[in-house]
């Protein structure tokens, strides 16, 4: 684990996290045998970092603290636990990398999918995935399964409610789904394309896995889910269980990136941990947008969900939250073939007929087709 750390003192602070997320007791008070046999989190190094605005000046250290596997259990929340339970609730620590031993990712699913599996069950191979969202909440059912045939007879690959969408009265959750699901495979017949309709997961505990069996009870192959709102081993649980495509919502993550000094970095969060519990699909908001990540921030996310790590599938980034059809270009050369184009407000916005916006859409997503990759 890499922390960094903004203190006068950083060994003090490194060695208080190696205690503090394990024993979590005073050194005297452990016993030899747990001192000598790993334990305890280990200070492996502290270095400097340097702020690039100001090269003579550090931006804080980065600590890196090795765990034992052992202690995590092999589960996610044991292993949240261990990388930042106690320490969320101090201050000017936050997490911006990982190094996992292999045998320890193995016991994590990752995406069922990943971006390969995703493009075969569209089969879209040489261009970005084009996605959009039924909204906006308050709707009743027959209004959002219109917009659901209007952007599947439009010819998008993937479809999902927005993440507001529950079991509200306006358009109960059995119900829109059914209905949604229907639309979406009438488009689909219309035109010959494989639109998926991915609805949200949301319900209390005890109604999650009936929402989960309503969905594969009408042939759907992927939903949406937040994780901080239903709980990282829930995703985990779908994942591993039910074999859907699960796309990643980032709602209530915003305080782990609102204080730089802090929580975690959103390549952290939204990148890395999203990508073991299983998330095929990552949503996040792009620089630009209605949000304030960074585009440096966006880009590192986006390497978080396609590089090496282990044996774990590679998951799609999908960068959102106010992108327009102006940007398709832009995000292209940004991120590359391997993204999910997330268009929501503004393809609604462009026109009343979503039909039509939507193959507007299409055109220009399948017009990028080529050699664009991340930087």
């Amino acid at each position: 684990m890499v922390y960094r750390i903004h203190s006068d003192d950083p060994e003090t602070v490194a060695r208080d996290i190696a205690v503090e997320q394990t024993v979590e007791t005073p050194l005297a008070c452990v016993p030899e045998r747990l001192l000598k046999d790993g334990t305890i989190g280990r200070v492996e190094n502290i270095t400097p970092v340097i702020d690039t605005e100001n090269p003579s000046e550090t931006a804080g250290f980065d600590a890196t603290i090795s765990f034992r596997c052992d202690i995590t259990g092999f589960t996610v929340p044991q292993f949240l636990n261990l990388i930042f339970g106690n320490i969320s609730l101090k201050n000017n620590i936050r997490i911006v990398g990982f190094d996992f031993p292999e045998a320890f990712l193995r016991r994590f699913p990752g995406p069922s999918y990943g971006i390969d599996g995703i493009r075969k069950s569209l089969r879209v191979m040489d261009r970005p995935l084009a996605c959009t969202a039924l909204k906006p909440l308050g709707l009743c059912v027959r209004e959002l399964a219109s917009m659901a045939g209007a952007f599947a007879r439009g010819g998008i690959d993937v479809i999902k409610d927005d993440h507001g969408l529950g079991n509200q009265p306006t358009h109960p959750f059995e119900e829109r789904v059914a209905r949604c699901a229907e639309a979406v495979a009438s488009g689909n017949a219309a035109t010959g394309g494989r639109a998926m309709y991915c609805p949200m997961i949301s319900g209390r505990f005890d109604e999650i896995e009936r929402q989960i069996r309503s969905v594969l009870r009408v042939g759907l192959k992927g939903v949406l889910i937040a994780p901080m709102l239903v709980g990282f081993d829930t995703v985990r649980y779908i994942s591993e269980t039910y074999n859907l495509a699960i796309i990643a919502h980032p709602s209530l993550t915003g305080t782990f990136f609102s204080n730089k000094r802090h929580g975690m970095t959103p390549a952290v969060m939204l990148g890395t941990l999203f990508r073991l519990i299983g998330a095929d699909l990552s949503v996040f908001p792009n620089a630009g947008g209605r949000f304030c990540f960074t585009q440096k921030e966006c880009s590192d996310l986006a390497v978080a969900l396609t590089g090496p790590l282990g044996p774990i599938k590679s998951s799609l980034p999908c960068p959102a939250g106010g992108m327009s059809l102006e940007r398709i270009k832009e995000l292209w050369e940004a991120y590359g073939n391997d993204m999910a184009l997330l268009i929501g407000g503004s393809l609604m916005q462009h026109s009343p007929d979503l039909t039509a916006s939507t193959r507007i859409f299409m055109e220009a997503v399948k017009g990028l087709r080529g050699p664009a990759r991340r930087s």
